[in-house]
């Protein structure tokens, strides 16, 4: 059987409306890469900023725990990673990264806490409830208040704990203050100009342009306590982004992890608009 398909003839209205897409067609084409343009400059002018802005440095140790390193017992056991910025000025509490060098002159990157800023009068004793505590001082009303750091990891392990390494005490004028912390800064001769009496309690205020910084995990951590304040000088940057476990998967910053990024700035977009 011959079949024969007669092929119909195109309608003026039908030849009309195939011009207008025809002469449409460029302009599609144009917006579409007007739109891929767009977003790979947005793209590319993101990439830019956050390479200027952000590096990547690695957690070493136990010293931040719960906050980093949650799960690990010893040194590059998977690790956690954090971007830190580099342009950003700390404030108390940020999580920062500190140029130092140990006792054999060696430089080391120290991953801490800031606690006290350029001329915050601070001090470490023992409250009502036994532990040891960070407490600040308000020159200027006279008023001395305990720092509220639910990010410690145990006040008990701190200052009673069996691996502590800060568990002495000193018993001056009726409080009783963590021996290291006094040693270092209320009886050291050279830190005198520094430290006031008030309402029978030493505090010492941090010098300008420097910090005083601990570990979350404090009967473990080598910080201001032992290696005395941190010039701004030597502040590499400030942490705003963790990669759990990022160390042992092998991120970097080519292998940016979105979802990190995605939870940071969602978080300064709800930060903005709560103002």
């Amino acid at each position: 059987m011959n079949f024969k398909f007669k092929r119909t003839k195109q309608t003026a209205k039908q030849e009309e409306y195939i011009d207008k897409q025809v002469k449409k067609f460029p302009k599609i084409v144009f917006y579409i890469f007007l739109v891929y343009f767009v977003l790979f400059a947005i793209y590319i002018s993101w990439y830019i900023y956050f390479r200027n802005t952000y590096e990547l440095s690695e957690v070493d140790g136990t010293s931040m725990q719960n906050t980093l390193n949650p799960d690990i017992t010893v040194e590059n056991d998977g690790d956690d990673l954090v971007y830190i910025n580099t342009k950003k000025q700390p404030e108390r509490f940020d999580i920062i990264v500190i140029n130092d060098h140990n006792s054999d002159g060696s430089e080391i990157k120290l991953i801490k806490r800031v606690i006290g800023m350029p001329g915050d009068y601070v001090t470490i004793k023992k409250a009502d409830d036994g532990y040891f505590h960070v407490f600040m001082l308000d020159y200027e009303t006279g008023e001395v208040y305990c720092l509220n750091e639910s990010y410690v990891k145990s006040y008990e392990e701190w200052t009673y704990g069996p691996d502590s390494v800060y568990d002495n005490s000193i018993y001056m004028l009726g409080e009783e203050y963590e021996a290291r912390f006094y040693e270092t800064f209320i009886a050291l001769p050279s830190n005198q100009e520094n430290v006031v009496l008030v309402e029978g309690i030493y505090f010492f205020q941090v010098p300008e342009n420097e910090i005083f910084y601990l570990g979350d995990n404090r009967g473990r951590s080598s910080d201001s306590r032992v290696r005395g304040t941190a010039s701004l000088d030597n502040l590499e940057g400030v942490a705003e982004i963790i990669l759990p476990g990022g160390a042992e998967e092998g991120a970097n910053l080519l292998a940016i992890k979105f979802d990190a990024l995605f939870s940071f700035y969602w978080n300064k977009l709800e930060n903005f608009f709560s103002r």
